[in-house]
């Protein structure tokens, strides 16, 4: 607010220069006192006299041939003008005194313009926004100051930004602004009851917010005691089906679902919301380590952990045997990818296992590409390749055995794949990866 001010003082300096200056420089030149009409009039009557003798002067000069017919033309001309100038100067003089009420009316109505305008301001204007503003301003730098300290924000500037939000809500019962930063303000102090009650005013004039729901959802959560309530689960629900990538409706539902013991329910939604927040964020490592908790729990319940393993639309399933034609020992590496028929040579999918491990079956999904840009859901047709790398570079080279088919469409892939490695590569073999 002091801001707010200040600015205001500055442009009111200014526009007061703008009106002063001009007024000054009148002043200035007008140093001359006024006259009044008689005044004016007996000045006249002098200076025509003047006038008159001077012509008398000019015609004896011109009778007696000491200036010529020219020279008499030119000099009566310049009394002329000269009487005139002096006449329109005393005119001017003579309306100085009137155009003092000109510029009176223009300064008062410079100052009632500028007294107009601040109460008006005080009556219409967002004052009050913008001293709440300057106050959401301090207490985030001051909350950030504490936290670089280590230390927990101060309550107290919370409970200030409470008090004007409940002012403002008195006088303007529905701006829907005050009552969601009353929520969240509410929810920072621990106030989960009141913030349920700010909430619930948002959803009543923003029915659809998804936003809303979520958060009203963890508040009543909180309120209860961490206690999952129908109430509770309806409004994730619905927040969720309004927008799947809420991630405090994602959170609640998997808690909702762990409480039926519902522990791949549990886990699909909590890794969702961890996909969306990132692997990095502090919401996603608390989650990760209650997905961790509900696999333990599937697992305990007699649940098999292969069964949890995320299903891909975009899997391809590999029988890979080894020929009988290569010569290999049974700690060579093997790798197993799937890439595009046509295009980059970056593997789409890779599984990395032994010889030792031949024959066997692996299933590749987009879920093991190299970069999220190039996987198995952004190609049409592929190829698929199981090679043996003695040296176990991930980059083909002479001498290696590998086994390989394509083109595959991605839209008819077969159940399983059968693929044995019994080829020898060389320089001359196609797309060397």
């Amino acid at each position: 607010m002091t801001t707010l001010w200040f600015a205001l003082g500055v442009l009111f300096f200014l526009a007061l220069v703008i009106v002063a200056w001009p007024l000054w420089r009148h002043r200035k030149t007008a140093h001359l006192a006024a006259i009044d009409e008689s005044e004016v009039n007996q000045r006249l009557s002098e200076n025509v006299r003047i006038f008159r003798e001077h012509l008398a002067e000019l015609e004896n000069s011109l009778a007696s041939q000491a200036i010529d017919e020219k020279q008499f033309e030119q000099l009566k001309l310049e009394l002329e003008r000269n009487l005139l100038d002096d006449e329109v100067s005393l005119r001017a003089r003579n309306t100085r005194s009137s155009q003092k009420l000109g510029v009176k009316a223009i300064a008062g109505f410079c100052a009632v313009l500028l007294v107009g305008g601040i109460f008006f301001y005080q009556k219409r204007g967002n004052a009050d926004d913008v001293y709440i503003y300057s106050l959401q301003t301090e207490k985030m730098q001051k909350d950030y100051q504490d936290m670089l300290q280590s230390l927990n924000p101060d309550p107290a500037r919370a409970r200030v930004l409470i008090a004007e939000y409940q002012a403002q809500l008195k006088n303007r019962p529905d701006n829907l602004q005050y009552w969601f930063l009353l929520a969240r303000t509410q929810m920072e102090i621990g106030s989960y009851g009141e913030a349920v009650k700010a909430y619930q005013e948002v959803l009543t004039r923003d029915a659809k917010s998804s936003m809303v729901m979520g958060e009203l959802a963890q508040a009543m959560f909180l309120r209860d005691g961490n206690q999952m309530t129908p109430t509770v689960a309806d409004l994730a629900r619905n927040a969720y089906t309004l927008d799947p990538k809420n991630t405090m409706a994602l959170g609640l539902l998997g808690i909702e679902a762990y409480g039926r013991k519902d522990y791949r329910e549990t886990i699909r939604y909590w890794q969702k919301s961890v996909e969306i927040m990132g692997p990095n964020s502090s919401g996603s490592m608390a989650l990760s380590a209650g997905i961790e908790k509900a696999k333990q729990s599937y697992v305990a319940e007699g649940g098999k952990l292969a069964d949890l393993q995320t299903k891909s639309p975009y899997t391809i399933k590999l029988d890979v045997t080894l020929g009988s034609m290569p010569k290999v020992t049974q700690d060579q590496v093997v790798f197993v990818y799937a890439r595009a028929w046509q295009g980059s040579p970056m593997p789409l999918a890779i599984a990395r296992i032994k010889v030792r491990d031949l024959p066997t079956t692996i299933q590749l999904d987009e879920t093991m590409a190299m970069s999220p840009a190039s996987s198995l859901a952004t190609a049409t047709d592929i190829e698929v390749v199981a090679r043996v790398s003695p040296s176990g570079s991930a980059k083909a080279e002479v001498g290696d055995w590998l086994g390989k088919k394509g083109p595959i469409s991605m839209k008819s892939v077969p159940a399983v794949i059968q693929l044995e490695i019994n080829e020898q590569f060389t320089n001359d073999a196609a797309k060397p990866q």
